[in-house]
């Protein structure tokens, strides 16, 4: 490809299996370069000389093997906080211990991205802190942002105060234990969390605690997902009243405090944690607590042993689909004749059900 002098226009995103060409001086025409992947180090890898010289980026950016980077002068070099071009960054580390949590703080420092960044993903980055830029007000176009696999973490940056951040993913942050006070940001006129629509919490095996201000945070959360949390306990953000989608799966000790509102909410699943699935333990409980789900549409639970009953007569009008596996104790509360009135609900799933011993069920589901 070196040999193509006066190409001007490169776009190699989304091409997996293309490696990008090493000769990038001898494309003496380049102008712009749309899906760029600098592999550092190892032979015929890439410097960060090298990608401190590529001034015709755009579009997105992938960083990867930065465990070869030395030391901050060695990151510096990259300049990445001049290229205003890149929307979407990629910082990427291999699964190495790090000899120095500091170093690779001050690594991670020198690879502030220009502040029109609109996408962000930090993966297995090896220090202990994040650095500050991370939080910084200033990244005023960033709406997606994914922190995964940074195992040796134990706190997390103030996030709530980025202003436009709409999508946020903390995955397998194995140190941390507390989401505290810090997690929000500074006291300001905005609400943290201000523009946040998604949030997913995932694979965290120590985290136990999620500190809730009861300020409105999460004024427009529309999805929160948590998943593989085996030790958080207490409870959840207060006042969600934009939520539509909510998914709690594989958290043991996850007891949701009674009453929570999600007037806005439309699907609520619960898969393997049987304390959030108290919400449902009780006839009058289960009607309760549906009932102030005024727009619900999908409900799914599974693996919940303390559902015992599925007072099928007073479900809301709003709802499709149900689908209840594997919970053992549940019974149907009413018979088909009482059931009949409920010619809303399109989708029935009851697998796994031990005490149910006949389908005694909904006749005019469309899916049985």
């Amino acid at each position: 490809m070196e040999n193509l002098i006066n190409l001007r226009h490169l776009d190699i995103s989304n091409t997996s299996h293309l490696k990008m060409p090493l000769h990038l001086s001898k494309l003496k025409s380049l102008q712009e370069l749309v899906g760029a992947n600098f592999l550092l180090g190892g032979r015929g890898g890439w410097r960060m000389e090298d990608l401190g010289e590529a001034h015709y980026l755009y579009g997105s950016l992938s960083i990867l093997e930065l465990q070869n980077v030395v030391d901050r002068r060695e990151a510096l070099k990259a300049n990445t906080r001049e290229k205003n071009h890149v929307e979407k960054l990629s910082l990427k580390w291999s699964e190495n211990d790090a000899d120095n949590s500091q170093t690779e703080r001050d690594i991670l420092d020198e690879l502030l991205p220009h502040t029109d960044i609109k996408e962000l993903k930090i993966s297995g980055y090896r220090g202990t802190q994040f650095p500050n830029w991370l939080a910084d007000r200033s990244f005023l176009k960033l709406v997606k942002l994914s922190l995964s696999n940074c195992k040796d973490c134990f706190s997390l940056p103030a996030l709530g105060q980025l202003p436009c951040l709409k999508f946020l993913s903390i995955r397998e942050m194995h140190r941390i234990t507390e989401v505290t006070e810090e997690f929000y940001g500074s006291p300001s006129s905005r609400k943290p969390f201000n523009s946040l629509e998604e949030l997913e919490f995932a694979a965290m095996p120590e985290w136990k605690q999620w500190h809730v201000l009861g300020n409105g945070e999460f004024p427009a959360l529309q999805g929160l997902s948590i998943e593989d949390c085996p030790k958080l306990m207490g409870k959840l953000p207060e006042n969600l009243c934009s939520l539509t989608e909510l998914v709690i799966s594989s958290c043991p000790e996850l007891n949701l405090e009674m009453p929570i509102q999600l007037s806005s909410l439309k699907k609520f699943e619960v898969d393997g944690s049987p304390k959030a699935g108290v919400l449902f333990d009780e006839a009058e409980l289960f009607t309760s607590q549906v009932k102030g789900m005024k727009q619900i549409e999908e409900l799914c639970i599974s693996d919940c042993n303390s559902l015992t009953s599925l007072p099928t007569s007073t479900l809301p009008s709003t709802l499709k689909t149900i689908r209840i596996c594997h919970c053992r104790k549940l019974k149907l509360e009413t018979s088909v004749a009482d059931m009949n009135s409920n010619m809303f609900l399109e989708e029935l799933t009851l697998d796994g059900c031990d005490s149910i011993s006949s389908a005694e069920l909904v006749p005019r589901a469309r899916t049985l």
